[in-house]
């Protein structure tokens, strides 16, 4: 504080500073070219990729550029036929190649890319051109990267493409809805409900409503055989049968408690193999045929009459909460005149033993069986169920094809109960059909409906 220099600041420390900072950073040129030598002996550094995955995809959708034979199709797309238009697309392919890039990505840790949304087609005719001619147009693609999410998300991309396509059947889409179900419920670790499906499907931006949903489910378990074998398998056909037959399982299992995979092990599928077979030789379905085919096999299989199965069956179908008792009432009383079989001592009355007299049989019934037939035509001119009347009208078709098995003189004897009677004439039992559907018809309508006949003037007109 008195003026007078310090250390630091005294002439020789001053001067000690300023020669220090004359001397060069790296000392001598010998002492730098020293450094450099010692720098390259350094080795490389280590190589750890071992560490680092074989595959680095990108993070992000982007285009790239690979070989035909890196991609693979999707093994599991739910289209099962092949495209109908493949030839054309192959040759539009061959004249000006690939137009629409295809999506594609792949799973994690594998080598080769795979198909991500629809595309299938396109793929193997660029790799059938490239293995048949060698172009090198062929041989690479540019097709657009989408990283990996899950195979639920890649199932569901194809169903949406093929939908939108309109290249699937009805068999197709059940089989795709119910593989993509199982996979979802294996990716989330719990099963899902039909409301739960319909959610996620909505979210996949797959929607389907819930009523088609149980349809695809119900096929794909119960259907198998049939859909496996006949293309032509429709949602409406699901939708005739699937009704029907739960009526029948409920009927047995009130009868004797028949389990539902027994029944249709037992009395369903060997049914569904015969149509299948017929679809086979002809080439024609028709589910209202499966259905009566399945009542008379049931029928048989119960040891009852298939006429008055079909009435307990249609009782069930009014009235689900009422008790067998109830239906055995309701099938008698709207059928007084349906005889009853005669059993057996120690069985059940087979389907073909004829047990009745036609001591009581009311005179007026029997004077309308000698009374000529007259051809009559239904009328929509009351209010009915429309499927009572769709069915009465297919039966009465079907009995018109098969009237040449009628007996030619309709009277109320034993010959006439014996054909009326006998369970595996498939005449009688479409006879049976059509006055029981008359009679459903006559008691749901309030006022009868209108029929129109015209004399009967000859043989030919039956």
């Amino acid at each position: 504080m008195n003026g007078a220099p310090t250390g630091s600041d005294s002439p020789g420390a001053v001067a000690a500073i300023a020669a220090k900072a004359a001397q060069p950073r790296h000392g001598s040129i010998e002492e730098r070219r020293r450094l450099v030598a010692d720098s390259l002996q350094v080795g490389n550094p280590g190589n750890r990729s071992k560490n680092l995955p074989e595959q680095a995809d990108p993070m992000h959708d982007c285009q790239i550029e690979l070989g035909v034979e890196e991609i693979r199709l999707y093994e599991h797309n739910p289209r099962r036929a092949n495209n109908a238009r493949f030839a054309e697309i192959k040759e539009s392919i061959r004249s000006t190649g690939v137009r629409n890039p295809l999506t594609v990505t792949r799973r994690p840790g594998e080598k080769h890319f795979i198909v991500e949304a629809g595309g299938n087609t396109r793929l193997l005719a660029v790799q059938q051109l490239w293995a048949e001619t060698r172009d090198p147009r062929f041989e690479k693609l540019t097709a657009l990267f989408r990283p990996w999410r899950s195979e639920a998300h890649v199932l569901s991309a194809h169903l949406i493409e093929n939908e939108q396509r309109g290249d699937m059947t009805f068999w197709d889409k059940a089989n795709g809805v119910f593989a993509l179900k199982a996979q979802l419920e294996q990716e989330q670790g719990r099963a899902l409900s039909l409301r739960q499906l319909d959610e996620a499907l909505k979210a996949a931006g797959f929607p389907v409503n819930t009523a088609t949903l149980s349809h695809y489910l119900y096929a794909t378990t119960r259907l198998h055989i049939l859909g496996d074998a006949v293309p032509v398998l429709s949602g409406l056909d699901v939708k005739t049968i699937q009704p029907r037959l739960n009526l029948m399982k409920r009927y047995a299992q009130m009868r004797g408690g028949t389990g539902e995979a027994d029944l249709y092990a037992g009395v369903f599928d060997p049914v569904f193999r015969r149509h299948a077979e017929l679809y086979r030789e002809n080439h024609m379905f028709n589910a209202s045929d499966l259905c009566q085919t399945c009542e008379a096999a049931l029928a048989q299989h119960l040891g009852e009459n298939v006429a008055r199965l079909r009435l307990m069956l249609d009782a069930l179908a009014q009235s689900p909460q009422a008790s067998l008792e109830a239906f055995s009432e309701t099938a008698g009383s709207a059928s007084p005149n349906v005889p009853a079989l005669r059993t057996p001592a120690g069985g059940h009355a087979p389907n073909d033993v004829p047990g009745v007299s036609t001591a009581n049989a009311p005179p007026a019934e029997i004077e309308r069986r000698d009374a000529p037939r007259t051809p009559v035509r239904i009328l929509n001119s009351a209010p009915t169920d429309p499927a009572p009347l769709r069915r009465l009208r297919e039966s009465i078709a079907r009995f018109a094809k098969l009237e040449s098995d009628v007996p030619a003189l309709m009277r109320l004897d034993a010959g006439f109960f014996d054909w009326l009677l006998d369970g595996h004439d498939e005449a009688a039992a479409a006879f049976w059909e059509i006055v029981n559907l008359a009679r459903e018809l006559r008691s749901a309508t309030p006022q009868p409906v209108e029929v129109s006949a015209q004399p009967n003037t000859g043989a030919g007109n039956r």
